[in-house]
């Protein structure tokens, strides 16, 4: 830190600037570093302060292929700050996914219906363009081996611990990005905020897979209806993958593979194809960490004009629907918008925090909900073959204007969540009501009859909205 060091009485360094933050961001990740970005240049100095080293100096990197996915609303907050070009050259545009099935068919699911892509991203080499671009942009400092130990909400300020010992660190406001374990939102907590954080009953490995046999324009998945494999390609032409099976219970889960179940021989009765194209499987198996899913949800995100929650710190989501990392990039546009609406009026900063909260958290709520549901879909292919989901798929062929598909929504869009969700909620219901009016046959019906149907349901297909269904 610039400045000179003082003790006081309880042995905490306390730092006299040259001029304290504006901003302190807890977290340098790349939420952390969007909402860095989107800040300093409207409304002043900005430090963030993360209590690993910097990725960009480790050696090797962080060892791991992690890829995220960039669609819609993540692209807008890239395209705002001015990396979006950067960041796109080191993507991999991904047309659909392909179902590898367990009878020997696959089934190609498109993400767009116009043909729109999503982006795979290694998150390791975003992380790297979204940190440059922080540490070259006026007014933001990044301050990396600093764990922030607590945060005082009225003052406000940090409590700060580094190689030299403690220090505070006073702003104007805080904010928490330090993700799914943040130690910033502790403060909120404190308050009486009531945060769940659970660790969902998945686990997953890490396993690098060889290009070669697998389309490169698409995610690939092998669903056994208890346990799924997916694998995403990688500009190297490689496929970052992913095992997902159960913590607990009888097999195939990590439970019963740690209880004298051999885990390659799991792995190898639910995922016979994928022994022959990961000649290593036995091996990466063996070694691979076994990681864990946490969800986070709080019912309040702010605290009066000093203090915010972002990203994972108060949504962390399962990553099946792949907008953990876009729904985070989009809280920190929003704030930003928020805080630039209110700054002329009386109430200020407690104005744009409080209407930022109100924007985000329902649709937080319901792509948390929209992700961890998705895995199922995915993982047991049955479920796309109910009654209820081929007629679905059949009403959004038929009525395009009016039934888009969910993803479709949720990735090119920005609309909200929770709008999205309603509406497929809605959607489901008017599939139900159709089925027990016309029965199961309805679902081969000729298209004829089908929209015939449907309008006798909904007279007037011009204004679906009647249902609910836009």
């Amino acid at each position: 830190m610039s400045g000179r060091d003082a003790a006081d009485g309880n042995g905490t360094r306390r730092t006299e600037t040259e001029g304290d933050p504006e901003t302190v961001v807890v977290g340098a990740g790349p939420v952390g570093a969007v909402t860095a970005l989107y800040l300093a240049p409207r409304f002043g100095p900005v430090t963030l302060l993360e209590k690993r080293e910097d990725p960009r100096r480790a050696p090797g990197g962080q060892g791991r292929s992690l890829v995220v996915m960039l669609s819609a609303r993540g692209w807008r907050a890239l395209s705002d700050l001015g990396v979006a070009d950067a960041v796109r050259g080191i993507c991999v545009p991904l047309h659909g996914r392909r179902g590898h099935l367990p009878d020997g068919r696959t089934r190609f699911t498109p993400y767009s219906r116009d043909g729109r892509p999503i982006w795979a991203v290694e998150r390791e080499r975003l992380h790297r363009i979204l940190l440059d671009a922080a540490e070259a942009a006026p007014g933001v400092r990044i301050r990396f081996g600093q764990r922030v130990r607590s945060v005082d909400l009225d003052e406000p300020a940090v409590l700060v611990e580094d190689r030299h010992g403690r220090y505070r660190l006073t702003c104007r406001r805080v904010l928490g990005c330090d993700g799914a374990h943040s130690a910033a939102r502790a403060a909120l907590v404190a308050r009486g905020t009531r945060a769940e954080v659970r660790t969902l009953d998945l686990a997953y490995q890490e396993i690098d897979v060889p290009g070669g046999r697998l389309d490169g324009a698409m995610t690939h998945y092998w669903p056994s209806g208890r346990a799924m494999f997916a694998a995403h390609p990688l500009p190297s032409g490689r496929f970052s993958g992913s095992l997902f099976m159960r913590r607990e219970g009888p097999a195939p889960s990590y439970a019963a593979a740690a209880g004298g179940r051999d885990l390659y021989g799991m792995f190898a009765a639910h995922f016979p194809e994928l022994t022959g194209a990961v000649p290593d499987i036995a091996e990466q198996l063996a070694v691979k960490a076994v990681s864990t899913l946490t969800a986070v949800r709080c019912d309040r995100w702010v605290w009066q004009d000093t203090f915010a929650l972002l990203g994972d710190a108060c949504h962390a989501m399962a990553p099946f629907m792949g907008h953990g990392m876009n729904c985070g990039f989009e809280d920190a546009r929003v704030l930003a918008g928020c805080l630039g609406a209110a700054a002329g009026r009386a109430a200020g900063l407690a104005a744009g925090l409080a209407a930022y909260e109100k924007s985000r958290i329902e649709d937080a709520d319901a792509i948390s909900r929209l992700s961890y549901r998705h895995y199922f879909t995915m993982a047991d292919p049955r479920r796309a073959e109910t009654a209820v989901d081929v007629l679905r798929g059949r009403l959004t062929a038929l009525f395009p204007d009016r039934f888009v598909p969910l993803y479709e929504r949720c990735a090119f869009t920005e609309e909200g969540y929770a709008s999205v969700l309603r509406d497929e909620r809605r959607l489901d219901r008017l599939a139900a009501d159709l089925l027990e009016r016309h029965g199961t046959a309805l679902v081969s019906a000729s298209d004829d009859r089908l929209s015939a149907c449907t309008r006798s349901l909904v007279p007037d297909t011009a204004t679906l909205e009647d249902t609910g269904c836009s």
